[in-house]
């Protein structure tokens, strides 16, 4: 069975890639349409954990190790550190942006900590507040598990680093549509520019955040250096509030298209880092199985 696997993920590599998303995903969307676990924990942590369990079963059918998808403590440091400096960069321009905009008009905003889940729209106290840390914990090892991770390694030797990255990061995106369809079940989007507006608010922001943890990825060969990125991501938005007398994060949309901006320009910051802290390249794997050997690449 294994040998199996094996034989069609290294003859299929971006099927395969594929194929786990969609299994993922209807983990996903049980969690979400029929548990309705974000209604009532405010986490759809089941289908996080299973959607891990996922990656570590396929790794293991691959006979591959969780150091093959960067679980591994090489660079660990550095890694970290840049995946911190990255996020906090990118967040201290979209906090500062939106809160300049809002005083300008008068709003007198302030910055405000809560337990929030924007997307169930769930409140609560310290307890909640930890219970998000936690499910966005596994949630970044679920998705930089899958999306970067197991993704990359497949595509990288198949196509081009800009291609794989493309790729993945668009499925990374179309993978967050799903609560479109949740919104419009809920009623919270019913007319056509609703929904568009849903579909482009999803899609495009976490494309652009896929195609930076991708490159970080790409340059680190570590995955510690975006689950940080992505752990801290998901629980400053979900702890930290811009507010005003008309309520909270109104202006959250210009946050996160500054956010996204920045993110892109820190590429700069990531490739100059890597090269600086001697930061391992991302190889992939061969249609082996076996880890590529390291090759000198021309500059990207």
């Amino acid at each position: 069975m294994k040998n199996r696997i094996q034989h069609y993920t290294y003859q299929t590599p971006i099927l395969t890639g594929v194929v786990l998303m969609l299994i993922a995903l209807l983990f996903r969307c049980v969690d979400i349409f029929v548990l309705k676990l974000d209604e009532r924990w405010g986490e759809i942590i089941l289908s996080k954990s299973l959607g891990f369990g996922l990656v570590l079963l396929f790794l293991w059918s691959v006979a591959r190790k969780p150091e093959a998808i960067g679980l591994h403590t090489r660079c660990l440091g550095w890694s970290l550190l840049l995946g911190i400096l990255i996020t906090l960069g990118a967040f201290a321009a979209g906090y500062a942006v939106e809160w300049g905009i809002a005083h300008h008009a008068g709003a007198m905003p302030r910055l405000l900590l809560a337990a929030i889940d924007p997307k169930a729209g769930v409140t609560g106290g310290l307890g909640f507040a930890l219970w998000l840390v936690v499910g966005n914990f596994v949630n970044a090892f679920m998705e930089e598990g899958l999306f970067r991770g197991v993704m990359l390694n497949l595509y990288y030797p198949r196509l081009s680093r800009w291609q794989a990255n493309w790729l993945q990061a668009g499925l990374f995106g179309a993978w967050h549509l799903v609560w479109v369809v949740k919104w419009y079940q809920t009623g919270q989007v019913t007319t056509p520019g609703e929904i568009a507006f849903g579909v482009v608010a999803n899609f495009l922001p976490q494309l652009l955040l896929g195609l930076v943890w991708g490159y970080a990825y790409l340059k680190t060969d570590n995955l510690w250096t975006v689950w940080i990125a992505h752990t801290l991501t998901n629980s400053v938005l979900n702890l930290l509030h811009v507010a005003v007398a008309e309520g909270l994060d109104g202006g959250l949309s210009i946050r996160m298209t500054v956010f996204s901006l920045v993110s892109l320009l820190l590429m700069l910051l990531i490739r100059y880092l890597g090269r600086q802290w001697k930061l391992p390249e991302l190889q992939g794997w061969n249609i082996s199985g076996r880890r590529a050997v390291r090759v000198n690449s021309p500059t990207e």
